[in-house]
């Protein structure tokens, strides 16, 4: 018999289905959270971390197995965890975070940014993850569409910095740094950064960032901060403009959450001047650029960034500065 129409038993309480998923949920975060430890982890000792039996234990064994993790059984020895699970689940990413936030996954979902000030306008969560394996209304800068097959990893932030509402693009451009940072630790690739929003790999775009806040009466109430990453096969139509990278997303999505929010922290504390550097040295771009503009189109010079990473262009002799736009130029084969 399945979900809540259970046999019951004199004296006996009924268990809905709901509740019987959850507890096998919190069982399959126990015994993967002791394997991500690291090193071999007895059947006994894996067995009474989630407070089950040995037949309930190689039950979520294969329950791992299933969502792609790779566990090694050694007689005398035990378990031990050769690859983390390919999908992101929360409690798989939760198992390998340092930062403290909250992690929410679903497997299809309309929007990550939509489902974070959701939650943020019903919670009061202070920062937090949230993950799907696949969106079916992904947008980018502009309401533009991105699309977000599945094996793809989306993921967006959620935060209250005590900031200033002119401050906010500087969460795009830690953000962009932190994703650098993450996939070449966990893909072993050189990602660059195209000036406001984007990261591309060998003149292609591999990702795109989209800040969003609310601003109330005290100022900003939350700001999200949206990733998408191409990390499986890119549509056709793309593949000319659109890189992919092969990696495994759970540890992709602890490791740029680790490193996001840690940027944040420091971020608050001191601005952005710890990171405008290596934004710069990260850039792609270089010589005579276009940038389209709400004012138009704008022609000039690459000359680096400020120290509000706000985009510096000689145009016939004059400097000028903008903090928003899009660069148009593109190159013959790629993106950038």
């Amino acid at each position: 018999m399945r979900g809540g129409f259970q046999p019951r038993l004199r004296g006996a309480v009924s268990i809905s289905g709901s509740s019987r998923r959850c507890c096998r949920k919190k069982m399959k975060a126990e015994v993967f959270r002791a394997l991500a430890a690291g090193g071999f982890v007895s059947g006994e000792e894996l067995g009474a971390s989630a407070g089950i039996t040995r037949a309930a234990l190689w039950k979520q064994i294969k329950a791992l197995e299933r969502d792609g993790a790779e566990v090694e059984a050694s007689a005398g020895k035990g378990y031990r965890l050769k690859a983390a699970p390919g999908i992101p689940r929360a409690e798989y990413v939760e198992a390998y975070l340092r930062c403290g936030a909250r992690v929410f996954y679903k497997d299809v979902t309309e929007s990550t940014n939509d489902d974070a000030r959701a939650a943020a306008g019903e919670s009061g969560l202070e920062r937090a993850a949230f993950i799907a394996g696949r969106q079916t209304k992904g947008r980018g800068r502009k309401g533009r569409r991105w699309e977000s097959p599945s094996g793809g990893l989306y993921i967006s932030f959620l935060m209250r910095p005590k900031i200033d509402a002119g401050a906010v693009p500087g969460i795009t451009i830690i953000a962009a740094v932190s994703l650098c940072r993450a996939l070449e630790k966990t893909a072993g690739i050189a990602p660059r950064i195209k000036w406001p929003n984007d990261i591309v790999l060998e003149d292609r775009k591999l990702a795109g960032i989209l800040t969003e806040c609310t601003v109330g009466l005290d100022g900003i109430e939350y700001a999200v901060c949206g990733m998408g990453i191409n990390a499986g096969r890119v549509p056709e139509e793309l593949a000319l403009r659109a890189a992919s990278v092969s990696v495994n997303r759970t540890l992709l999505a602890a490791r740029v959450t680790d490193e996001f929010f840690g940027a944040y922290d420091t971020f608050l504390e001191r601005g952005l001047s710890e990171f405008i550097g290596e934004f710069g040295r990260r850039n792609c771009l270089a010589g005579r650029i276009t940038l389209e503009t709400d004012k138009g189109e704008e022609t000039g010079e690459f000359c680096g960034f400020d120290e509000n990473g706000a985009l510096i262009l000689d145009c016939a002799g004059e400097r000028k500065r903008f903090i928003f736009g899009e660069v148009t130029a593109r190159g013959e084969r790629g993106y950038v």
